[in-house]
C-alpha cells in the first residue's frame, strides 16, 4: 500500500503543467500608456561619467572650508553624520 502510494506520487510529479495557447502568449499587454509584448527589449541605462562624482571633486571646497582652527568641529560634524547611517 505504500509503495502504491510512492507511485501515485511520483507519477502526480511528473505530470507537465498545461500549457497556455500560443494566441494568449502573444497578446500584448497594456500598462498605462505603454504597450508591452513579449519581443519588447529594454536598453540598458546610459551613465555619464561627468555625472558620477569622486572624491576629487570635492577637494577644492573642502580645502577652503577647512582650516587648521575648525578641523576638530569638522570632523564632529562628520563623526555625528556617519552614526545617524
Amino acid at each position: 500500500m505504500i509503495l502504491a502510494a510512492g507511485v501515485l506520487a511520483i507519477a502526480a510529479c511528473e505530470q507537465k503543467p498545461t500549457e497556455t495557447k500560443p494566441e494568449e502568449s502573444k497578446q500584448p499587454t497594456t500598462t498605462g500608456a505603454t504597450t508591452i509584448t513579449e519581443t519588447t527589449t529594454m536598453a540598458p541605462p546610459v551613465i555619464v561619467e561627468a555625472d558620477l562624482s569622486t572624491p576629487a571633486d570635492f577637494e577644492e571646497s573642502a580645502e577652503k572650508a577647512i582650516s587648521k582652527t575648525n578641523y576638530k568641529s569638522e570632523l564632529a560634524v562628520l563623526e555625528v553624520d556617519i552614526a545617524k547611517e
